[in-house]
């Protein structure tokens, strides 16, 4: 059985509680999982896990050890160390990414002939600006 992260990173005269530190993991993990732009099911597949044991990795009830930090830190494309790295703070929101949905028609967009992009760019200005005139 893997030691849990908590033992391995344990220091002396820490005053950090177990429950402190696997709560801090939980939340470095859902701040990647989102800079990813992954749901938890998602990155519970990548890691070969069902999405509840993401959740509950996240929230600290459950330790991680050190072969699933491994799988989230590859299954996130982050470092280790940066996962591991409970004594430095994270940015309140992670940056905001367009959705990969969006993304996706993006691309579909481009594969269109010119005329066809122009068309579907001028018809979302429009919206767009009908939509700002309506909000002020």
């Amino acid at each position: 059985m893997s030691p849990t992260l908590a033992a391995v990173m344990a220091r002396p005269g820490k005053k950090d509680s177990a429950k402190t530190v696997h709560r801090s993991l939980g939340k470095r993990l859902a701040y990647f999982r989102k800079l990813r732009n992954y749901n938890q099911r998602e990155l519970a597949e990548r890691v070969g896990v069902v999405q509840v044991v993401v959740s509950d990795y996240e929230t600290g009830k459950l330790r991680l050890t050190a072969e699933i930090a491994l799988r989230f830190a590859a299954a996130l494309d982050v470092p280790i160390q940066q996962l591991l790295e409970t004594g430095s703070s994270l940015p309140v929101e992670p940056p905001r990414q367009p959705s990969r949905r969006l993304l996706q028609r993006l691309e579909q967009i481009e594969r269109l002939p010119r005329r066809k992009q122009e068309a579907l760019i001028l018809t979302i200005d429009t919206f767009l600006k009908g939509t700002s005139e309506k909000a002020s």
